[in-house]
């Protein structure tokens, strides 16, 4: 009797966790429809923040955008300039953009959809980042 009390115990914890696995699963699917080109970590850690904080939004994150061959790295710079406010540090030939800024699922929606950007990471920083390169683009 206690081995059918036991099994019935683990299957009701097993089915919530697969089922928990599976909506995670879907979540990371619906991450790399919407927004193709950001780390799906970023994401994750953003959503996690807007609801779990009373912290003023938006949340300050340090950004790191990877770009194709080829571009104008003033044009580029200047464009971040004009968006964020801020400055870019340019690393890799012009290929890899890092500022500090104000993040929202609407401003990574935009970066992503830019022909010229072929990855886009992130780390919270809460305004007090470093503008300095964390991530290398991995081809």
């Amino acid at each position: 009797m206690t081995e059918s009390i036991q099994e019935h115990e683990d299957k009701s914890i097993t089915l919530p966790l697969n089922r928990m696995r599976e909506q995670f699963s879907e979540l990371q699917d619906t991450y790399r429809r919407l927004l193709p080109k950001v780390d799906p970590v970023l994401i994750n850690d953003l959503l996690s923040r807007e609801i779990s904080t009373i912290a003023e939004k938006p949340f300050s994150y340090t950004i790191e955008v990877f770009t194709r061959n080829g571009i104008d790295k003033e044009i580029a710079k200047n464009y971040i300039y004009e968006k964020t406010g801020k400055m870019p540090s340019v690393l890799d030939n012009g290929t890899h953009y890092v500022t500090t800024q104000n993040v929202t699922l609407d401003i990574l929606k935009e970066i992503s959809e830019s022909e010229d950007v072929v990855d886009v990471r992130g780390s919270y920083c809460g305004g007090i980042g470093i503008q300095a390169s964390y991530y290398e683009h991995s081809r």
